[in-house]
């Protein structure tokens, strides 16, 4: 007869955090939100911000992992791309180098007004540098912009004709403060920097400059690049994957499966680990069971979470799965239990379940070290998915789930193509800005919820949290009620 528990499985919305005694010193803005990733030799890779982008199409390409590493956080590119773009794109990620950009669309003297208007049009740049090949590193020959040119006019017109040649430009410069000096002299925003012959080989923009200076937690390795990781299935074939991130240095290999409780996860482990020296993050699982087995297997870190994404149609499926809250509460002292008997502990991120501060708070101090999110970052300008106006005249991002058939990730769910089907949806979010805008307030509502629990950093949240389950109408009473909300609009009488 099948085994049934008697508890019910519990969301991370079901849960609130108690207040605590806050010490003069225990502000928000003395909380530290440094926390572990994963094991990484004789010590952790850690985070500024507890922060990953999910190994998503919609979510994480380039943009979306330099921006997210920027704030203090990590991107994981997803499995479902060739191994050639995902290597590719990590090596841009590492060769990413602060405030330089190295990868701007460049246009040649031929090119027309009509193919840059088409170009702002796709990808909404305004400022092109002009070289004699129309490469990156060609030699500079001018700049043009949108205001060079009339795009009611000017469409026949060549970039040679409207572009300008007299461009204040930098050479050799590799140091942010002398190019930052530069444009203050030159009194530009742009300043494009060339070799001793001319040739294009950087570019400083100083929107990318001020990025750089307000957010200076950024989560680098100890060459001082960004720190990106990088998703692979359990299959056999993607041991040739594995060595081409390796080669790339991909700072963690994460373990893209649907459910990590199985024979071919822990070969695919035992195989990276026997192998490179890299870290591995393995997953997902649900139980301590299944985290016990992949700290066997020789995991550096957990991913926690089945079946609760924004978009995932898994436990109305298959009805597998569980609710955040107990996974974390059962997974939790699983890792305590292993790092007592073994010394070696082995951090937990959350994936799934989570929709806003609130749900990260209480995933924190229910024992993750870190939280992974879709849906979340999905909704920013930096991420992936194409940016869309709706039948509402609304703007809105495209999201898909991995279990899709938009997707078409079948290794993940291992799933043969003739008898696909889906364990996920198709659908859009909105639009909610720059990361770089957003992000922040994020953290700092964290960081005060961590001080009005009487802690100082995540690690002391693990620990001296107190949580309570709420019961259905004390979570009615912690909604809006009883009131309409001042955006509707009423007349006054």
């Amino acid at each position: 007869m099948a085994k049934v528990l008697d508890t019910p499985s519990h969301s991370l919305r079901e849960f609130r955090i108690l207040p605590g005694f806050t010490p003069p010193d225990g502000n928000a803005l003395n909380v530290d939100l440094v926390t572990r990733l994963c094991r990484n030799g004789d010590g952790f890779l850690e985070l500024h911000a507890p922060f990953l982008s999910a190994a998503m199409q919609a979510v994480t390409g380039v943009e979306m992992a330099v921006a997210i590493a920027q704030l203090g956080g990590i991107g994981i590119l997803p499995v479902s791309q060739t191994i050639d773009d995902q290597a590719e794109k990590i090596g841009r990620v590492k060769r990413f180098k602060a405030g330089f950009q190295t990868s701007l669309t460049t246009l040649s003297p031929r090119h027309t007004i009509a193919n840059i208007i088409q170009i702002m049009e796709e990808t909404g740049y305004s400022t092109f540098p002009v070289t004699d090949s129309g490469e990156f590193h060609g030699k500079l020959l001018g700049v043009i912009t949108d205001k060079d040119f009339d795009v009611r006019r000017d469409h026949a017109c060549t970039v040679a004709e409207r572009m300008r040649s007299d461009v204040n430009h930098g050479v050799n410069i590799q140091d942010l403060k002398e190019a930052n000096q530069l444009m203050i002299k030159f009194g530009r925003g742009f300043l494009p920097i060339v070799d001793d012959e001319g040739k294009l080989i950087s570019a400083v923009f100083k929107k990318d400059l001020d990025k750089h200076l307000q957010h200076p937690n950024e989560s680098i390795d100890a060459k001082k690049r960004l720190l990106v990781g990088a998703a692979v299935s359990t299959h056999p074939e993607d041991r040739e994957r594995v060595q081409c991130l390796v080669e790339q240095e991909a700072d963690v290999i994460v373990i893209d499966a649907s459910d990590g409780h199985t024979h071919y996860q822990r070969q695919m482990i035992e195989w990276i680990k026997g192998n490179y020296e890299v870290p591995v993050i393995g997953g997902n699982v649900v139980t301590s069971q299944a985290f016990d087995f992949l700290a066997e297997a020789g995991v550096d870190g957990v991913k926690v979470g089945m079946g609760i994404g924004s978009g995932c149609t898994t436990q109305e499926v298959k009805a597998t799965g569980r609710g955040q809250g107990s996974t974390l509460l059962d997974i939790g002292p699983a890792r305590d239990r292993h790092a007592d008997k073994t010394g070696n502990y082995i951090p937990i991120a959350a994936d799934g379940g989570i929709s806003g501060p609130a749900d990260m708070s209480v995933a924190l101090a229910l024992g993750a070290n870190s939280l992974m999110m879709g849906n979340f970052f999905a909704r920013y300008t930096e991420s992936a998915g194409n940016l869309m106006r709706n039948a509402a005249g609304e703007i809105v991002k495209e999201y898909w789930m991995e279990g899709s058939a938009k997707a078409s990730n079948h290794r993940r769910y291992s799933q043969l193509k003739n008898l696909f089907f889906e364990e996920g949806i198709t659908g859009y979010v909105p639009h909610l800005g720059s990361i770089f805008e957003k992000l922040p307030v994020v953290l700092q509502i964290l960081r005060s919820t961590i001080a009005t629990a009487g802690c100082r950093s995540i690690q002391e949240l693990h620990t001296e949290a107190v949580l309570e389950k709420q019961s259905p109408t004390a979570l009615r009473d912690s909604d809006i009620h009883d009131m309409v909300p001042a955006n509707i609009d009423h007349q006054i009488l």
